[in-house]
């Protein structure tokens, strides 16, 4: 098998498993995904990890009853600054979280950004895009990222990736 065939079988693998994860990707319903972000972000700053509380993410309706969670932007204690947003579908069983991207954006750091993506769109190639996957800086790589509920990504960006990515390594 040729590594082009290989890299093929890994990229059907991975958007099967993707298949299979999304219904992870259903929330009761906009506001209650806002009031979760919103408490989490209140909790971040009263742990004194963010420089101020913020009234923040906003719910917007879009064309066809589309809702959006909007962050434009929240500032760490270090200066790391992140804004997402979560676009969500009514469906029959719930709300869908059809897209959504964070942007991370690192102060004094070796790595500048890290942008998540989840995109659900139709007509992707799962080979040099996958669905759900990560950008370092402002490179066009698109590294495959597990997908995950928008209240888990901001758990693990607050907590993990701002606190320790580009950092100098200590030995």
């Amino acid at each position: 098998m040729s590594w082009e065939d290989e890299l093929r079988v890994l990229a059907r693998e991975r958007e099967e498993a993707y298949q299979s994860s999304l219904s992870l990707m259903m929330v009761d319903h906009p506001g209650t995904l806002r009031r979760q972000l919103r408490h989490y972000l209140a909790e971040q700053a009263n742990h004194g990890r963010l420089k101020q509380t913020y009234d923040v993410p906003r719910l917007d309706t879009r064309v066809g009853g589309l809702q959006e969670l909007v962050c434009e932007e929240v500032e760490f204690r270090s200066d790391s600054r992140l804004s997402f947003n979560v676009l969500m579908e009514p469906k029959q069983t719930g709300w869908f979280v059809k897209r959504f991207e964070f942007d991370l954006h690192l102060a004094g750091r070796s790595i500048n950004m890290i942008r998540i993506h989840l995109n659900q769109e139709a007509g992707h190639d799962p080979l040099t895009v996958p669905r759900c996957h990560f950008h370092i800086c402002n490179s066009k790589a698109h590294i495959p990222f597990p997908i995950m509920n928008p209240r888990l990504m901001l758990h693990l960006i607050c907590e993990h990736i701002e606190v320790d990515v580009g950092l100098p390594i200590t030995r």
